[in-house]
């Protein structure tokens, strides 16, 4: 009697350490899977996009369509510095909208839409450094920020400076983004923009309240901005499927630009494909003045 209880206490003491073998043996591989997975999520939120060999161009213009707006002059009159910000003796018209002569609007924004959260475009090796990237900068001159509108890629400085013989300051507040800077005559300040934005901020001057300007900060560094013939350029692109993303200060995401062979979006985007060693041309980009605000 004594032998088959004592037989029948270690059989129960074995299926016990069995249970709670199998139970260790369960947790261990569901945290195993649990790590696995969060690992795989983790790395293709940080995986960049992939796209096919080689590194091509992207160019085109826009233009406006429509009555062209009436000029309207920069509220210096009467202001004590109006000696230093006339330009040969004229009071300067707004330049918040500037269109040349061939109907060309200057400081459009072009810029690269990557999809997915995480998701980054491979950075061809000319946009990593050195010599070849060139220091951005704004200048006050007759109290004008010139150029009015910059691209700064994330991490990189901005040299701010003070041309005028007057004192100004420059206030630059973007969505992530904000300094303020007092700027004496002839100062040079340099100011770094650590956080990227979706759409450019803006530059302004606290004394002069008309002075104002646009900068667009990215971690990316596929973007232009339309000279004043309203064409614009970006270079090494990887080559692959794409979308870019047309905005301008006056006009928000340019949404109504009109094109024969590309539609664009409600946020101003339209996709490209860009091939090794080619030069895509978009071509005319027409854009009603009407939405010109």
């Amino acid at each position: 009697m004594k032998t088959r209880k004592m037989k029948t206490r270690n059989m129960k003491t074995r299926n016990m350490k069995t249970r709670n073998m199998n139970s260790h043996i369960c947790r261990s591989i569901a945290l195993l899977i649990a790590v696995s997975v969060a690992g795989v999520w983790s790395s293709l939120a940080s995986t960049e996009v992939v796209a096919e060999d080689g590194w091509g161009t992207l160019k085109g213009r826009v233009v406006v369509s429509g009555d062209l707006p009436l000029p309207t002059v920069e509220p210096i009159d009467g202001h004590p510095d109006q000696s230093i910000c006339v330009v040969n003796g004229e009071i300067p018209n707004d330049d918040n909208i500037v269109i040349g002569d061939n109907g060309g609007l200057r400081d459009v924004y072009v810029m690269m839409y990557v999809k997915g959260k995480g998701a980054k475009a491979p950075i061809h090796p000319s946009y990593a450094g050195g010599v070849a990237v060139q220091q951005v900068s704004i200048d006050n001159v007759n109290c004008r920020f010139v150029p009015h509108a910059v691209f700064v890629k994330t991490g990189r400085s901005i040299l701010l400076k003070n041309s005028d013989s007057v004192g100004h300051n420059c206030h630059i507040t973007t969505f992530n983004n904000e300094h303020n800077v007092n700027l004496p005559s002839g100062a040079e300040v340099k100011v770094t923009l650590d956080k990227a934005d979706k759409v450019p901020g803006q530059v302004k001057c606290d004394i002069h309240k008309w002075m104002d300007g646009v900068v667009l900060v990215r971690d990316n560094p596929y973007v232009a901005i339309t000279d004043g013939l309203g064409n614009f350029e970006i270079k090494n692109i990887p080559a692959g499927h794409w979308e870019f993303q047309f905005w301008h200060k006056s006009a928000g995401y340019m949404r109504a630009l009109e094109s024969g062979s590309y539609k664009f979006g409600r946020r101003g985007q339209t996709a490209v494909t860009i091939v090794d060693g080619g030069k895509l041309d978009l071509g005319r980009l027409g854009f009603p003045t009407k939405f010109l605000k």
